[in-house]
């Protein structure tokens, strides 16, 4: 047993100093976005709130408000439609040539703006680079880095599974003896010298925390691995990750409507909805494509997963061929629909959203507290007699 507690210990020391860095910027970046949509909307105020002052415009012509607001260079790809008193989304974003991008994050994308439109009165209230907006800077720090994805996303994935590791090996090292052990390393001496507080703090912080430690190392590790995201696929029961793509079916020419057929997508899709959403997304086609795949976040939701369905139109038509709706997806689905929200500790709301703060707040400072227990011991003074007996010799 000793013989192993040593070699815990060694990969506990050495992965925290390794990873230690990349652990503490992936954290408390981590603890922004548990609150990032509140904070949003908070300091947004003026382009995210709107007041109801009647019916709302045609989508399609929002649409146009919107795509002229960017020019015709920039074309829009994504609508995002909330409740009553959120504005309209109207995202235009373009990725950059593989043989443009360099090492940073910024230089995936040509462009990438959010203009915000009140859907009453048609004004457009505002217009974000997301590249370079706040909460969206954290989040890509904390997902890769501020690289790009095939180098940073591998590097923060590598750093996390190594503390995962080193959560295990810690709680090896923690494991009492006995009962009055166990009471020592639960509680905190506040009045003892602080390298005894650290050394505590160290223990009993990280003890507490480790379940939803873990959950939230596992979940993470889904967008920095696909053969992660695969396994867990595979341990739910579907045979690898579920396909969303859709291909039209043939029509005649003589069933196209020759006109943007925005309108009566969303005239549709509210049929099959009604009022029960919290949010309503399109993914507007390219040039080579018909499909528009919608998707939808309702109220009013039967289970604990995140409710998120599918529907699929022919942009020829506005009629819809498929759908994939919450009640009938696979497990697998329901589970990666909503691994940002058990990620972040929305699934279950403030209460959770406070847990998975405190967790990856005590997270960033797992490698600092570590470090000085650590450092310290090894620049322990030793006793005078055992000095004066070195010199001697």
């Amino acid at each position: 047993m000793k013989k192993f507690k040593a070699i815990a210990g060694w990969l506990h020391l050495w992965i925290g100093l390794v990873t230690g860095i990349i652990v503490v910027i992936v954290s408390i970046t981590g603890c922004i976005q548990v609150f990032d949509e509140e904070l949003f909307n908070l300091f947004h105020r003026d382009l995210v709130k709107v007041e109801k002052t009647g019916s709302t415009k045609p989508v399609s012509e929002l649409l146009a408000i919107a795509q002229k607001a960017v020019g015709k260079k920039k074309p829009v790809t994504d609508i995002k439609i909330s409740e009553d008193n959120y504005s309209y989304v109207f995202t235009a974003s373009k990725a950059n040539k593989k043989q443009d991008i360099g090492l940073s994050y910024f230089s995936q994308f040509k462009y990438q703006e959010d203009i915000y439109v009140n859907q009453y009165t048609g004004k457009v209230l505002g217009i974000i680079d997301t590249r370079y907006e706040f909460f969206n800077v954290m989040e890509q720090l904390h997902r890769q880095l501020l690289l790009v994805k095939p180098v940073g996303s591998v590097i923060v994935g590598t750093a996390v599974l190594l503390f995962l590791l080193m959560m295990i090996t810690g709680f090896i090292l923690w494991l009492p003896k006995n009962y009055k052990q166990f009471k020592q390393r639960v509680t905190i001496k506040w009045g003892a010298k602080w390298k005894r507080v650290n050394y505590d703090t160290h223990n009993s912080f990280g003890f507490f925390v480790l379940p939803i430690a873990i959950i939230i190392a596992i979940t993470g590790l889904v967008w920095a691995f696909k053969w992660w995201e695969t396994g867990v696929f595979k341990m739910l029961g579907s045979s690898g990750k579920v396909s969303l793509v859709r291909t039209v079916p043939a029509i005649a020419t003589a069933d196209t409507t020759g006109k943007n057929t925005v309108d009566v997508i969303y005239a549709n899709l509210r049929q099959q909805i009604g009022d029960n959403y919290k949010v309503i997304g399109f993914n507007l086609p390219g040039k080579k494509s018909n499909v528009v795949m919608a998707f939808t976040y309702v109220k009013n939701t039967t289970d604990s997963w995140n409710n998120m369905s599918y529907y699929y139109f022919d942009s020829r038509t506005g009629k819809m061929f498929d759908k994939l709706e919450h009640q009938n997806k696979p497990l697998a689905l329901k589970w990666r629909n909503s691994n940002k929200y058990i990620h972040t500790g929305r699934i279950f709301g403030w209460p959770t959203q406070i847990l998975a703060f405190l967790a990856a707040l005590v997270c960033a400072s797992l490698p600092i507290t570590g470090f000085l227990i650590w450092w310290g011991k090894r620049n322990k003074k030793k006793p005078a007699g055992k000095r004066l007996q070195v010199s001697l010799n």
